[in-house]
């Protein structure tokens, strides 16, 4: 199995087959048509390398975001900002809130961290006072917020509740918000509001912007002194061109993230409660870009396999820790796309 699911590539290459891509939550709006623009309009810029500092691009982020320029790092994706920062901070032993991305283990393993789980609770909320009985001899915490897979948005005050405990016992709050701006009212609720410099948060333009292809992600903490450690173990350039024009150019673009607030919105409420129709499903309830599904008379690998014959790509969840082969994942798109899905999965269930 793919590590992040499906992969479309290889299907195409191996099988031939092309499919409706459900596995990976990708904004449907598609790339904004202000970073098209400022593309063309800027192409002459592709000759130079990019400012090494990143300035512009990081005051642009930091606008975006009500913090200071100075507390902002940029990566190439969130994937390098991430092991970046595990390669940086001074701990022996990380905790991983779970199931979770598994990307978060492979760069604390990969940086010479000792990894355990939390798990949490059976319907996927977290019990943030057995998660601090639980912590011991930890130095980081990280948790996915919203989380990836199960959609669950831990409200501000149980962070703001975690990072204190951990802030008094000298210990890191490390959060993932890369699919935070699909959370209704986020700029009200995200982790970026607490002033705390145990916590470093880290965030994507590929999920809400729809740009996987274009690489850029970024973290903001007031730690200053892990901001200068990443610097210099950070590869220079690490940020190409192109990417540092989609960042200066639509993280301000209002009408594009207004339209997009609007469509999650309405789109993840519809499909929810179509799917909770199905007989053969339990649907756990999101508040992003996807939805987790637990299959009740089938395995995921099984059940994946003839969604591919109907011309739909789901993701296998049973790779999440704590996750058994009866989940699978599915992405939110339009509306469209969305009712092709619901009679694929009913054709398959009847079937």
């Amino acid at each position: 199995m793919d590590l992040h699911g499906g992969n479309i590539y290889k299907l195409k290459r191996e099988k031939g087959i092309e499919v409706l891509d459900y596995s990976s939550n990708i904004n449907p709006l598609g790339v904004p048509e202000s970073f098209k623009d400022a593309v063309i309009k800027n192409f002459d810029s592709l000759e130079r390398y990019p400012d090494i500092d990143y300035t512009e691009l990081r005051q642009a982020i930091a606008k975006y975001n009500d913090c200071s320029i100075e507390n902002i790092v940029v990566g190439n994706g969130a994937t390098e900002v991430l092991f970046l920062y595990m390669k940086a901070i001074a701990a022996k032993k990380v905790l991983i809130i779970a199931p979770t991305f598994a990307e978060y283990e492979r760069a604390a393993k990969s940086a010479g961290r000792d990894v355990k789980f939390f798990p949490l609770s059976k319907d996927f909320s977290l019990n943030e006072n057995l998660l601090l009985d639980f912590i011991t001899d930890e130095e980081v915490v990280v948790i996915c917020n919203p989380n990836n897979p199960t959609g669950k948005f831990q409200k501000l005050e149980k962070i703001e509740k975690i990072a204190n405990a951990l802030e008094k016992k000298g210990k890191k709050l490390f959060i993932d918000e890369a699919f935070v701006e699909f959370v209704d009212g986020w700029e009200e609720k995200t982790a970026a509001l607490l002033k705390h410099k145990n916590i470093f948060i880290l965030r994507a333009l590929t999920k809400f912007f729809a740009l996987p292809g274009v690489r850029l992600g970024y973290g903001i903490t007031l730690d200053l002194e892990l901001l200068e450690k990443i610097k210099e173990i950070r590869e220079p350039w690490s940020v190409n061109g192109v990417a540092e024009i989609a960042g200066k150019t639509m993280l301000l673009d209002k009408k594009y993230i207004r339209e997009t607030e609007e469509w999650i919105k309405e789109e993840k409420i519809w499909f929810y409660q179509e799917l909770l129709k199905l007989d053969k499903v339990e649907v756990s309830p999101t508040e992003t870009n996807f939805i987790l599904v637990k299959l009740l008379e089938d395995n995921a690998k099984s059940f994946r396999k003839k969604m591919i014959e109907a011309g739909v790509l789901v993701r296998d969840a049973s790779n999440f820790m704590f996750l058994d082969e009866s989940y699978i994942r599915l992405a939110i798109k339009d509306r469209d796309k969305n009712q092709k899905v619901l009679d694929a999965l009913k054709k398959v269930m009847e079937a």
